[in-house]
């Protein structure tokens, strides 16, 4: 009972102050901004569906002249025989019928086509101009939000959003010229009959506005709702490995009903407030249809008004009001698509990657020395730092390894180079020069990175090789390949370098993967190289014949290396020991081993952890 009087009470009392409301000022400007997107399509497509409307309301408003004509000649016909000429006059007017319906369903045709054409068109504008932004975006931005959030706003709120314009143009115009012309009709025949129909649109309008204020904001949690939903569908299925090993499909199951029940819980309210309009301007314009006619009757039987003009007026009564409705419900349509405009315009207006200064220079081809500079960096203000005064160097050609335990901030680290992320404080440089006077493409041009997560597209291994090189030739992929102990198992699958690997490289197995990685950066020939653990997930015989192809990789170029495996290491020329986000030691592997620091732990716990597991501790032994 309480529920039942709750919802009563949001649906009537609409004129409720709503907490948190967006300003209107702002929703007026996604509108504007969402105008802006028809001006490549003013000609023909706008130019033809705006007259297309206007002939059609035009149309629409001749339907109650052309009753009172009806009425009027009928009622002119003697009851005992009709004329030839009032017999012509009917064929006329018959004649006169057809002809404005079939321009009705003619131009009613052409106005729905154009403009949902028109919608569609916007539609994949602004969902190109998102996915332009989303690839400039830098990491900081995805490190907050999730991919079915991503999605949501791609598919269904650009679907929205763009709606706004066919249901401007459509309902709006089109109807509101429908309305124009209906209501000059009726005061053209009656303006006394015309006041009283029209005495009750003020009051209509009033809940109409108050209804759309609450529909914008139930709508705004509804959106948040399917966004939830879609990042739950998405986690499902990349993780379905996960669900099935721990059998955990019931509880996804369950899991994602639930979150279907709370957004239609939250659609439904959506639903009931949205619901409201139309009955009201029922019930408002049956009391000025029975207003009508009480008044109209008596006039017409004592001679006042015609027979046609009553009829007419109240055709045209009983017409206006459709395209009164659909204005009332195109409002509230037009105020989730401002809501998901919003969404999807926060992500557009997001500031992209670093800016780079004017002039920015460009980074010719290598070699290159690195070094960085009193180095410090956060990931979000007033939170602590990941790295504190970070200072190291990299000559010309060296390979340098950065070891530590998980955590540490040795990937953080890496990810300066190539400006995934800026320094709070400090300066990373090449050649001597801090890399935010570089543009971004020449930057990253001249760096390859192999990662623990190898990331394959859902493409061909030719293409996945190929990757940032698509003009490449399939012999120099091929010579990549085999550089790479890649080309032997390419060759025995079904459609050699041809065959799918699937989403995320599900088809090839981990050794595999980091294989095709490997040869996607030796094709790509960069002159720096970034190792971030690239054989940590595989087993003994796959990390031989990985680390074989990474030490061709690694010939001639300036590297750095990640690594937990201290194997993988041993030849580096200069080994930095990170610890909480400091470099704590550094030097060679013998140099760190003869320090008995904490690079001789790190070896101790890899290298010799089952003899120790035998050997009594020092306190057990002084003891």
């Amino acid at each position: 009972m309480a529920k039942l009087s709750r919802s009563i009470s949001e649906t009537l009392f609409w004129w409720r102050p709503l907490d948190g409301e967006s300003d209107t000022t702002q929703y007026f400007e996604h509108y504007k901004r969402l105008l802006h997107y028809v001006r490549p399509y003013l000609f023909p497509q706008l130019v033809l569906a705006v007259g297309a409307m206007l002939l059609n309301g035009s149309v629409n408003g001749m339907i109650p002249l052309l009753i009172k004509r009806i009425i009027n000649t009928i009622a002119a016909i003697p009851a005992a025989k009709a004329s030839a000429g009032s017999i012509h006059s009917m064929h006329v007017l018959a004649v006169e019928i057809l002809l404005v319906f079939v321009a009705r369903a003619v131009t009613d045709f052409l106005a729905d086509y154009l403009t949902t054409y028109l919608g569609m068109e916007i539609a994949m504008d602004i969902r190109g101009e998102f996915n332009d932004r989303l690839q400039r975006l830098p990491l900081s931005f995805f490190n907050w939000r999730s991919t079915g959030g991503l999605i949501a706003h791609a598919l269904s709120d650009v679907q929205a959003a763009s709606s706004v314009i066919h249901n401007t143009l459509f309902s709006l115009v089109g109807d509101s010229v429908t309305l124009v012309a209906l209501v000059v009709g009726l005061f053209w025949m009656d303006w006394r009959f015309a006041l009283i129909a029209f005495v009750v649109f003020p009051l209509a309008v009033l809940p109409v506005i108050g209804v759309a204020r609450r529909v914008r904001k139930m709508y705004r949690s509804a959106q948040k709702k399917l966004a939830d939903v879609t990042t739950l569908m998405q986690e499902a299925i990349q993780g379905c490995r996960v669900v099935k090993a721990f059998g955990m499909e019931e509880y996804e199951c369950n899991r994602f009903r639930d979150q279907l029940a709370r957004q239609l819980r939250m659609l439904r309210r959506v639903l009931r407030i949205g619901s409201f309009t139309d009955p009201l301007i029922e019930v408002l314009g049956a009391f000025a249809v029975v207003a009508t006619l009480w008044y109209g009757t008596d006039l017409v039987l004592a001679g006042a008004r015609s027979p046609g003009t009553f009829a007419g007026f109240i055709g045209a009564m009983l017409i206006v009001y459709k395209p009164f409705k659909r204005i009332a419900g195109t409002n509230n349509s037009i105020q989730q698509g401002l809501v998901s405009a919003e969404r999807v315009f926060r992500v557009i207006d997001h500031p992209p990657e670093p800016y780079e200064i004017p002039n920015a220079l460009g980074l010719n081809g290598g070699p290159h020395s690195l070094e960085m500079h009193n180095v410090s960096f956060r990931y979000a203000p007033n939170s602590a730092l990941v790295l504190r005064n970070i200072n190291l160097k990299i000559g010309t050609g060296e390979a340098v390894a950065l070891v530590g335990m998980s955590g540490g901030g040795k990937s953080t680290l890496a990810d300066l180079l190539p400006r995934f992320y800026d320094p709070e404080e400090g300066a990373v440089l090449i050649d001597g020069i801090d890399i935010k006077r570089f543009s971004l493409k020449s930057l990253r041009s001249q760096i390859a990175v192999v990662s623990q997560s190898t990331f394959l597209f859902n493409d061909t291994i030719r293409a996945n090789i190929a990757y940032g090189g698509p003009d490449k030739s399939l012999d120099e992929i091929i010579a990549a390949a085999k550089q790479a102990n890649a080309h032997d198992f390419i060759t025995r699958l079904p459609a050699r370098y041809d065959t799918a690997v699937g989403e995320l490289g599900v088809r090839l197995s981990g050794g595999e993967r980091q294989r095709i990685a490997i040869a996607r950066a030796l094709l790509k020939n960069a002159p720096i190289l970034i190792l971030d653990e690239p054989t940590s997930n595989l087993d003994s015989e796959a990390e031989r014949i990985v680390q074989d192809a990474i030490e061709r990789l690694m010939e001639n170029r300036t590297t750095l290396v990640i690594a937990h495996r201290l194997s993988t290491i041993r030849r580096a020329d200069r080994i930095y020991v990170i610890v909480s986000g400091e470099i704590l030691e550094q030097g060679t592997h013998d140099e760190l081993i003869a320090l008995d620091g904490a690079y001789r732990r790190l070896c101790d716990l890899q290298f010799y952890a089952p003899e120790l597991s035998e050997v009594p501790s020092r306190s057990a032994a002084a003891g």
